[in-house]
């Protein structure tokens, strides 16, 4: 007998996530992409997503006799989807480094050439540093929403006895670790939006090409984040539904549904960011802070110059 509709599916996508695995790889092989760059964030998720789909697949063919699986499948695809919120983040962020006039993003303000890393990183997840830093707000948030569904899929886990009074909590954290996710993602519209604007007024003419693909990109997360609500509270997109099961395991329509709204849209924006090295290629490279920026951190705008060159690739 052949697989059934779960695994079939799984396996389609364990491939396909396979094929952007080669071509990342490729591209850091032969030192297209830089190690310390956006690129990184891609290829965690993509790893991430390859155990999820192959955590899938066994679950398609051990069945539900190992619920086990599904709880792993159910942790790991919200981790694909909470790498992949973050990923949109920094590529905006990176597009804005390069292309706006002052090479800054107010999201994630850069600081002096010669900071050391450790500086950086602390003011990465610092609520109180200087310049403002909006993107630690949003790796607390991201990190929090992700542990409480971390922590709900643990719930789960715990064994058949408890399954029952535990389900119940598992579901309304998993809800609110989604809402919260779906939450940040409708906030990068206008982080999208403002940079676009920005855009024409600094340089005028056509939209750039990077943008547009993160503008595409949007609709396709919100799919995914208002399925991932939806996949806890409606029956009809929930694993945990005896009426999603039939004679070979789960009915052909719930798995069109779930690797439709939820892993096609991953998978889509995942091929989709990565198609921005094209549309970045003639993208400047990242300039020095202006001179206002610099003195706005209260180094003088002589030090600058001593201190030229430029910052990695975000």
């Amino acid at each position: 007998m052949g697989l059934n509709a779960e695994a079939s599916a799984a396996l389609a996508f364990l491939i396909l996530y396979a094929i952007l695995f080669t071509f990342l790889l490729l591209g850091y092989t032969t030192g297209r992409l830089r190690h310390r760059s956006r690129y990184g964030v891609i290829m965690f998720h993509v790893i991430v997503r390859l155990a999820s789909q192959a955590t899938g697949l066994a679950f398609g063919i051990i069945g539900y006799s190992n619920p086990q699986l599904l709880v792993a499948y159910f942790i790991l695809g919200a981790e694909g989807y909470f790498t992949l919120v973050l990923c949109t983040y920094r590529f905006l962020i990176s597009w804005q480094n390069h292309n706006t006039l002052k090479h800054n993003s107010w999201l994630e303000p850069r600081h002096p050439p010669g900071t050391p890393l450790s500086k950086k990183f602390l003011a990465s997840v610092s609520l109180f540093s200087k310049p403002y830093q909006p993107m630690a707000i949003m790796h607390y948030w991201l990190i929090g929403a992700n542990a409480i569904i971390i922590s709900g899929g643990s719930m789960l886990a715990a064994g058949q006895n408890s399954y029952q009074e535990n389900y119940k909590k598992a579901r309304a954290m998993r809800v609110a670790g989604q809402s919260i996710f779906l939450a940040i993602h409708v906030f990068l519209l206008y982080c999208i939006y403002d940079a676009i604007i920005q855009f024409k007024r600094e340089r005028g003419g056509a939209v750039h090409r990077t943008l547009l693909i993160l503008l595409t990109v949007w609709p396709l997360l919100f799919v995914r984040g208002l399925y991932g609500i939806l996949s806890s509270v409606v029956p009809l997109f929930n694993y945990f539904s005896p009426s999603n099961y039939g004679e070979f395991g789960l009915t052909v329509s719930f798995v069109a549904s779930e690797y439709i709204l939820c892993t096609l849209m991953e998978w889509l924006s995942c091929a989709l960011l990565m198609l921005t090295y094209v549309t970045s290629l003639n993208d400047p490279e990242k300039g020095d802070l202006k001179d206002s920026d610099v003195a706005g951190r209260g180094i003088p705008a002589g030090d600058e110059e001593k201190k030229a060159g430029n910052l990695s690739s975000a």
